[in-house]
């Protein structure tokens, strides 16, 4: 197999297992369906989910660590009206939903290109390939409160919409995808709910 080919074989297994592993309990989709699952959610609470430690410093250098994406994210939220609540202020009510974004990475290429990043005294802290490429899965999804139709008094969280996004860019492009996810909540959700909308 020549390099070209296994490389993309190798791609392509790595995109396979990235989406197989990310954990879930039920799928679904932006149909019309699942959007009928907003109608009557008044408020929304974001939770970024932590990503593996080995991401975490390279993922804070380009501005999607998890407390700054979910702030990004709230904000996106707020200005299109829709309600938002920090997670310490939900009553996890049948009112409200839990808007999950988990993130998996992959480095499928050495870096190219290396470029030194300095501290303020000038001193290179360490280098960085910018325009590395890495495998990338975005997993967006709401949860809300739920009950069985055999049995209403059963209740449970669960994942009634939910929007994905796999593939291979820079790091600092990611960020552009993430916020596309959520344009197509805000669109799903005003769609459902036009009334409840604080413009």
């Amino acid at each position: 197999m020549n390099i070209q080919r296994r490389w993309l074989f190798s791609i392509a297994i790595i995109i396979a297992w990235i989406t197989i592993a990310l954990p879930g309990v039920g799928r679904a989709d932006d149909k019309a369906r699942e959007r009928k699952t907003l109608r009557g959610i008044q408020a929304i609470v974001v939770i970024v989910h932590e990503v593996e430690a080995e991401w975490r410093a390279e993922l804070e250098k380009v501005g999607l660590s998890e407390s700054l994406l979910e702030s990004e994210i709230e904000r996106q939220l707020e200005k299109a009206g829709i309600r938002v609540l920090p997670d310490e202020a939900s009553t996890r009510s049948e009112f409200e939903g839990i808007l999950n974004v988990r993130l998996r990475f992959s480095d499928p290429e050495p870096a190219k290109k290396q470029f030194p990043t300095f501290d303020k005294k000038g001193e290179v802290i360490e280098k960085v390939d910018v325009k590395k490429r890495y495998v990338y899965a975005i997993r967006l999804n709401l949860r809300q409160l739920v009950s069985l139709k055999r049995d209403p008094t059963a209740e449970a969280f669960s994942i009634t919409w939910q929007a994905e996004s796999v593939g291979m860019r820079r790091l600092a492009l990611i960020k552009d995808d993430i916020k596309s996810l959520v344009d197509v909540f805000i669109e799903a959700y005003i769609s459902e709910n036009p009334n409840s909308i604080k413009r």
